[in-house]
């Protein structure tokens, strides 16, 4: 039933193949659309988690960050209550009369009870008079230090477990320091002091190049670290128009590294990197850090156009997803850079792969149906014009068969009816084809009718269709031709079959004739076919009883020939 439908739908279209294919190109298409939707969805959550990923790192290093940066903050609003409310004790008394008698050596240290308080490292007066950074105010230097002696009780009950920083440490201008990792009395303090006030961090707290007095990073070089690079947190110690010094902490890029790695949880989801402002690589979370700069100048570039626009963003470089982010508590990006080959093992890459594979078996199996059903159209075409050949068609002859020519020809016979044009029609039959069939065969009865068949349909005109009605019977109807010319075509298929001869059997031929009834509505002006048809089929009766071979219009013959069949042997 379902094939029958289909039979029908098909049967409406000329060609049936263009609507299979467009179906199929219209599934097709459907289906790229589908997948393309779902890729656009998996991508875009592909940028969600990424993007995620990265901020839950940000936000836990600006939370450590944050607890450092709040810490150097209270340590100098606590300098700062020192300086302006100082404390006189016998111990602090005794450091002060101590610094009076040791300021003039190259190097000193004011040691109190260590279980209370980190020592106070200086350098001499000559020292700080050769600088043009330092300035030993005598006014102010005494109150300095008992700052910092109240300072030193404080930095001994700092816990640097809990942050990321490994050393917190004040830098005076007037020539001493303090340092949570003190060092020995020793000449080791005049370097010590010298790389304080040498490095960036110190001079870019004075003044002019810190005029809001916030917190500055900087990421310098440090031949005492075993990494070689360190990170510093810095702010300016100020009081009454007066830039005392520098109160810092250092960050050691290790530390950097194990953060970045505890953080990374799926070694699948990309390495996430933190570069200083001048897009210098800090850290990474990776366990081999290349020499190779990360990206190049273009790249860089593309990446700080991008940070304009926002605090966070991601976008794609060749094979990489970058998204990055930057910090509140830093000077600097996290970035994270997701490569290819680590999307395809992760997560949305095994995804990726099974849509991928399940499109193209989907597009395979579409491929295969679409020949598999094209084939079948064909098929079912093939076989429905082969139907409607045979049905319509005698298969010896190839003329019309006696249905399908009395249906044509009561369509041309109304037709000209309604033109009022002449129609006639011919009726035909072989003079004795019996005794052929007899003599020969009924195979050498085929080969004439279907020479009989051939010589008729190559004399009729382009307009004319002829069709075997009967065993031996033909018949043809002429559509815009009257009685004289239908007589006329008649006479030359007469002649024609009459004079050709046809190859029977090896060494013989037969010459055959043939006896011709015609009529034509102009006549009665009757355009009914059968009605024409039996005048002409009864005329033709009359050319057999009058000795065949000849051609009758009217009730008489217009032309005779020879009817008897002739032999010829070769």
């Amino acid at each position: 039933m379902i094939g029958n439908a289909f039979e029908r739908f098909l049967s409406r279209y000329k060609r049936p193949q263009r609507v299979v294919n467009l179906c199929f190109i219209v599934v097709f298409i459907f289906s790229t659309l589908l997948t393309w939707r779902e890729v656009a969805v998996l991508e875009s959550a592909y940028i969600s988690n990424q993007r995620n990923s990265l901020d839950n790192v940000a936000t836990a290093l600006d939370r450590q960050l944050q607890h450092s940066i709040d810490n150097l903050l209270f340590y100098r609003n606590t300098m700062h209550y020192a300086l302006q409310s100082p404390i006189s004790t016998d111990v602090s008394r005794k450091a002060l009369a101590d610094f009076a008698i040791q300021r003039t050596q190259p190097y000193w240290q004011l040691r109190l009870d260590l279980n209370r308080g980190m020592p106070i490292n200086g350098v001499s007066d000559e020292f700080v008079t050769h600088n043009s950074l330092l300035d030993r105010d005598k006014s102010l230097l005494y109150p300095e230090l008992g700052a910092a002696l109240e300072f030193s009780y404080i930095m001994q009950l700092a816990d640097g477990k809990r942050d990321l920083q490994r050393r917190m440490f004040y830098a005076s201008r007037a020539g001493f320091f303090l340092s949570s990792t003190p060092p020995e009395n020793d000449p080791g303090i005049v370097s010590l002091y010298y790389r304080l006030i040498d490095q960036p961090y110190f001079v870019a707290q004075s003044p002019e190049n810190n005029p809001d007095r916030g917190v500055q990073w900087t990421h310098t070089y440090n031949p005492g670290s075993r990494s070689g690079q360190i990170i510093t947190a810095a702010v300016p110690l100020d009081l009454n128009d007066r830039w005392y010094g520098v109160l810092a902490m250092d960050f050691p890029v290790n530390a950097m590294h194990q953060f970045l790695q505890s953080q990374s949880h799926d070694r699948y989801e990309g390495t996430v990197m933190l570069f200083d402002k001048t897009f210098t690589l800090i850290a990474s979370a990776a366990e081999h850090v290349s020499r190779a700069p990360v990206f190049d100048v273009k790249q860089q570039a593309e990446i700080a156009r991008s940070m304009e626009s926002g605090e966070a963003g991601e976008l794609r470089m060749d094979s990489r997803f970058v998204t990055w982010a930057k910090l509140m508590n830093f000077d600097g990006v996290l970035i994270k850079v997701h490569t290819l080959s680590e999307g395809v093992q992760g997560e949305f890459g095994r995804i990726s792969i099974v849509l991928t594979i399940l499109w193209l078996l989907f597009t395979l199996m579409l491929g295969i149906s679409w020949r598999v059903i094209r084939r079948l159209v064909s098929n079912m075409l093939t076989l429905q014009q082969t139907l409607s050949w045979r049905a319509n068609y005698d298969t010896l002859t190839r003329l019309y068969n006696r249905g399908a020519f009395f249906d044509i020809a009561r369509n041309l016979a109304q037709d000209c009816q309604r033109k009022e044009q002449p129609f006639s029609v011919i009726q035909m039959d072989l003079d004795f084809f019996k005794g052929i069939n007899d003599r020969y065969g009924h195979h050498a009865g085929d080969k004439v009718l279907s020479h009989a068949a051939a010589l008729l349909g190559s004399v009729i005109r382009e307009e004319d269709v002829a069709g075997r009605v009967g065993g031996e019977e033909f018949c043809v109807v002429l559509p815009g031709a009257n009685l004289a010319e239908a007589a006329s075509i008649a006479e030359r298929i007469r002649v024609r079959i009459n004079t050709k001869e046809l190859l029977l059997v090896a060494g013989q031929t037969i010459k055959i004739s043939a006896s011709f009834g015609v009529s034509c509505a102009h006549e009665r002006h009757d355009y009914d076919f059968e009605h024409l048809q039996s005048i002409a089929d009864g005329r033709l009766y009359k050319a057999k009883e009058n000795g065949r071979n000849q051609v009758y219009t009217r009730d008489r013959s217009v032309h005779q020939g020879n009817s008897a069949i002739s032999y010829k042997h070769c």
